[in-house]
């Protein structure tokens, strides 16, 4: 976080297969032992407490409901001119190049918002729609600690074209960090929603009470194209600075960056995330990192160096190296 010159951040790592919290921390945080001096903002916990737009992590929910649709495949091809005109507004590819014919596993790899809306246009925005709810997007995750704050997207019927386009590719929709980590567990719990908890269970040994059940969002068969697509976003695309040593041939991820709005414009400040989870086909957790306001040496000059992949996805990296070692865990026999 440091190194990044954030103004704050936060981790949070889940059980994808339960929807369980094994972790979970913030930066900056406060003394208790003298809270009268501490800034009141650091007592808001911002991985339940505070929205953001979730950017370019969003493609895996958008593809992956295309996908479970049969609206396309990963090795579909599409024309990318690095822009598309939608609802009277001309929306742009991150780096405003045209990429020519390319596949929607391109599409999730180098990060690419045309792939993105046209992924949605393919599903139609009822399914879009209906996909976004599935995932758990459109509505508080209902965890068990208090003051979750969300802002729901308007009704697909309120939702314009141009902010269908946007929140194809995670702008102009809002999320809280426990809504997007159990959005993208869907993917490595087989294509189901494990409701996230603290609270392992109520009652006793021999009379639990357990939890809410899971329901299935996508198939499990869809859910695999998606790891698999995920896989080489660290292989050779944005997620090439998570690799965890031993690995690298074997985990999933996806990078985010967000333009943080102030009176309803787009500033150069951003939230920059990455989350992943593996082993890729059998993972033991999934982690989401995100960091507010990143202001990484140089990026005055070029504000791209805050994107996820060079200011949150080392942090990632990190931090799962130290899982790896921990909980001696080793990658998939292949």
């Amino acid at each position: 976080m440091k190194k990044a010159n954030a103004e704050s951040g936060s981790v949070l790592i889940m059980d994808p297969a339960t929807g369980g919290i094994i972790a979970w921390a913030d930066y900056p945080s406060y003394n208790a032992n003298d809270f009268i001096h501490t800034d009141p903002s650091h007592f808001l916990d911002p991985i339940s407490s505070s929205v953001y737009e979730p950017g370019s992590v969003m493609k895996v929910v958008t593809l992956s409901g295309a996908i479970n649709a049969g609206a396309i495949t990963p090795d579909m091809v599409i024309n990318d001119p690095g822009f598309l005109y939608v609802g009277g507004y001309r929306i742009y590819d991150w780096d405003r190049r045209n990429h020519g014919s390319i596949t929607y596993t391109y599409v999730l790899e180098h990060s690419l918002n045309v792939g993105a809306m046209k992924a949605m246009q393919a599903e139609g925005h009822a399914n879009f729609y209906n996909y976004l709810q599935a995932f758990g997007l459109t509505k508080a995750s209902g965890i068990d600690v208090a003051a979750e704050d969300t802002i729901p997207p308007p009704s697909a019927a309120k939702m314009a074209d141009s902010q269908y386009a946007t929140s194809a590719f995670g702008q102009g929709i809002d999320v809280n960090m426990i809504q997007m980590l159990a959005a993208i567990n869907v993917v490595a719990n087989g294509g189901k929603y494990a409701p996230p908890h603290i609270v392992e269970r109520i009652g006793n040994n021999l009379n639990p009470v357990l939890l809410q059940p899971q329901r299935q969002v996508i198939s499990p068969a869809t859910a695999l194209k998606m790891t698999q697509m995920m896989e080489q976003v660290v292989q050779h695309g944005s997620g090439w600075m998570s690799r965890v040593r031993g690995f690298e041939l074997d985990q999933a991820g996806k990078t985010g960056t967000s333009q943080i709005p102030v009176n309803g414009k787009y500033t150069l400040d951003v939230w920059a995330s990455y989350v992943g989870f593996l082993p890729a086909l059998h993972p033991k957790f999934t982690m989401i990192v995100v960091m507010r306001k990143p202001h990484y040496p140089g990026s005055q000059q070029d504000w791209t160096l805050n994107d996820g992949y060079i200011t949150a996805a080392p942090v990632w990296q990190k931090i799962a190296q130290q899982i790896v070692v921990d909980w001696r865990i080793t990658p998939d026999a292949r």
